[in-house]
């Protein structure tokens, strides 16, 4: 029996969509995940997933954006359901991360230890994986991951996720939990799998050599108001030779990057401030050199990603993917999905959504694609 299933639809009656996507799924599951654009009421959906799947866990966010098993859709639902053989499943909502995540901390140690997730284990990689789900526009995915990561005493468990949507509307994004549904909180989900799994990002962007450093920050509100001692629309224009009342065009295809272990996380400007100052879509630090990135070709970076990824597995089950909304503005921008989902469609049982978004291990980043395969590796 296949261990992961997924399906996506494009049906615009929200009961008929729920009918059709679910039509192929597990009839039991032991987790159900549902990705729902805003033209579906999240309140129905949420619904009418938790009437027709009552003895599973249920986990549903609003997206910006579907991934479904052909690839990228649009105002789309995709779900995914993962059959009870796939290993131990626990859940745990988390109902306000941006004011107070640290009161689900022991309901977190708890679902950890209840599906046995050794905490103190030193080799913390084969333990499991977190799935975590926060909403958007509160700006609390670090505080949440903070406290998922602090029940660990060492490094290394794997952590992955996406932050909710709202079809760029920019006003409230969805979570829900077996019926349960928030605006202001986030989902985890503790999986002990039977099977191994592989975790990837992919970065489309790489370094110009022009680098800027984090001279007055407010990382809390994710705000840089000087770079180098100066105003940061100034310098952050004069170091792509643009000019400064047109920077904010620049941002999708010129963010900034955070180099770690000779790797680039990727920090997405937001809007600017009257006062000059820039805020982004994720945390930025004081004193830090950031670079400013320059995209690389979409479609052959996605044919090295897959192949890569493809390539750790002897079998592969299925994949959950999250990919950046400026990503998919960009991919818009260009007419790039046909070629993208070209490639996608290959890969099995794949399911995930555009985000605000991406968490991948202790760190929130922006403009990227993670993936998560579960199956036998290599």
């Amino acid at each position: 029996m296949e261990l992961i299933r997924s399906n996506s639809t494009k049906q615009k009656n929200t009961v008929e969509a729920v009918k059709e996507v679910t039509s192929k799924l597990h009839t039991e599951p032991s987790l159900l995940l549902f990705f729902t654009s805003t033209t579906h009421s999240f309140q129905e959906v949420t619904a009418l997933f938790n009437a027709q799947y009552p003895n599973c866990e249920v986990v549903g966010l609003t997206t910006t954006g579907e991934i479904g098993p052909s690839g990228f859709l649009e105002n789309g639902l995709v779900a995914m359901s993962f059959a009870k053989s796939i290993g131990q499943i626990s859940t745990v909502l988390m109902n306000d991360i941006s004011k107070y995540p640290i009161f689900s901390r022991n309901d977190l140690i708890s679902s950890a230890k209840h599906i046995g997730i050794n905490l103190n284990s030193q080799t913390l990689e084969k333990e499991g994986v977190a799935l975590v789900f926060p909403n958007g526009l509160i700006a609390a995915e670090e505080k949440m991951l903070s406290i998922v990561n602090s029940i660990f005493p060492h490094e290394g468990f794997p952590v992955f996720g996406a932050t909710a949507g709202d079809d760029a509307k920019f006003i409230e994004t969805f979570i829900s939990l077996n019926g349960e549904v928030s605006s202001k909180g986030g989902v985890v989900i503790f999986m002990k799998p039977t099977v191994d799994f592989v975790m990837l990002k992919e970065n489309i962007f790489t370094s110009t050599g022009k680098s800027m450093k984090i001279t007055k920050a407010d990382t809390e509100q994710r705000i840089v108001y000087e770079f180098d001692g100066k105003k940061a629309t100034t310098i952050y224009a004069n170091r792509l030779g643009v000019k400064e009342n047109e920077l904010d065009q620049y941002f999708m295809t010129n963010p900034l990057g955070r180099r770690f272990n000779n790797e680039i996380f990727i920090a997405s400007p937001f809007q600017i401030l009257p006062n000059g100052a820039i805020q982004f879509y994720c945390q930025v630090f004081q004193d830090s050199i950031v670079e400013i990135l320059e995209p690389k070709n979409p479609v052959e970076t996605l044919q090295q990603t897959l192949h890569t990824f493809k390539s750790e597995f002897t079998e592969l089950e299925g994949v959950l993917a999250f990919n950046c909304i400026l990503r998919k503005l960009q991919f818009q921008s260009h007419g790039l999905f046909q070629e993208l989902n070209r490639e996608l469609e290959k890969l099995p049982n794949l399911g995930g959504f555009c985000s605000y978004g991406e968490q991948f291990n202790k760190s929130l980043v922006n403009q990227t694609l993670v993936l998560l395969g579960l199956g036998k590796k290599r």
